[in-house]
């Protein structure tokens, strides 16, 4: 993506190499977000994000529409979750860092707790080696945990709503979105195109990564045929 667009990955407070924080709201988060558009001088971008990032990224884009361009949603929905993460939970912290020779032990730990191979791939890349040598969360795992019931709720008022060009991707074997949600991503994003893809999962950027770049482009492609700039 980076040989056509200038593309800027933000890792949310509490994860990869952000700060971390003993608050983790969606307030928060849009203003991160905001904060940082600003000291990059970014009137306005694309805006894509998966799962909490998608929800952060929907939320951003309603209360902040003249600052995005385009948004891109994968795999979450305006709506309520039941806290279903009991599994991620327990399988990172079935895993004892202090005992880890290396993330393929995380993996044979983690793969009691949950089947997907990718899924846990995505889970133990959250796992890197510090300067002393020894493995350790990149994100701060108590905090995340302690604000998930949080993090599950709707954050989308009934009055938010973008009206800009919005795409969402859909994982059909995923259970984050089902058809039923389609009306409520429409009535916040009446312009928005939704694709669903029968054989992936929660995560098909990295299950069809060369496909997920190709939807971006895609998508990118046919805005610039209706006079769209060419930004991401």
């Amino acid at each position: 993506m980076a040989e056509r667009f200038r593309v800027i990955t933000v890792d949310a407070r509490n994860h990869g190499s952000s700060f971390h924080s003993d608050s983790m709201i969606f307030d928060d988060m849009i203003e991160d977000l905001l904060e940082l558009m600003d000291h990059l001088g970014l009137d306005s971008a694309t805006l894509m994000g998966h799962s909490m990032g998608g929800k952060t990224a929907m939320i951003f884009a309603c209360r902040y529409p003249e600052r995005v361009d385009r948004l891109f949603v994968v795999d979450t929905a305006p709506k309520d979750y039941p806290n279903h993460h009991s599994a991620e939970l327990k399988a990172m912290n079935a895993v004892d860092l202090s005992k880890l020779e290396s993330r393929k032990d995380a993996d044979a730990l983690m793969s009691e707790f949950i089947d997907d191979w990718a899924f846990r791939q995505f889970l133990i890349s959250n796992i890197v080696r510090g300067e002393d040598g020894d493995f350790k969360w990149t994100i701060n795992l108590p905090v995340i945990e302690a604000h998930i019931p949080v993090l599950a709720k709707n954050a989308l008022d009934l009055e938010d709503t973008f009206e800009g060009n919005s795409h969402f991707l859909i994982g059909g074997l995923s259970y984050f979105v089902d058809q039923s949600d389609f009306n409520d991503i429409r009535f916040h994003f009446p312009k928005a195109s939704i694709d669903v893809w029968d054989d992936s999962g929660h995560n098909p950027h990295f299950e069809h990564r060369d496909r997920f770049v190709g939807w971006i482009l895609g998508k990118v492609a046919l805005r610039q045929v209706q006079g769209e700039k060419d930004e991401l």
